[in-house]
């Protein structure tokens, strides 16, 4: 006997019940897509935020080993020094780099 008003509570309240569940579900799979097309966003900014300081390091870096092989060359042989050519050559870059 009381199976057969569980199973007609069950029957008669089915329906609604898997609206509702069906419901629930379609708004929490726009909240998940909302939230990771957020999470997408805010990773590529940080991840472009931490590219443009690894540049900018590393052309201090090299700024400051530039600076140090003009301090230890003399003055006459700076214009032929390949390596501070090479320098130069690798800030340019560096800075044509960080200005896309």
């Amino acid at each position: 006997m009381p199976d057969k008003k569980i199973k007609k509570l069950i029957n008669d309240n089915w329906p609604k019940t898997k609206k509702e569940f069906e419901r629930v579900l379609k708004t929490t799979m726009q909240l998940l897509s909302q939230g990771e097309t957020y999470l997408k966003e805010v990773s590529e900014k940080g991840l472009k935020e931490t590219k443009k300081i690894s540049l900018k390091l590393k052309k201090e870096k090299m700024y400051y080993e530039l600076g140090k092989l003009v301090a230890k060359t003399p003055q006459s042989k700076l214009g032929n020094n390949q390596n501070i050519k090479d320098y130069v050559s690798e800030i340019k870059k560096l800075s044509k780099t960080d200005k896309k």
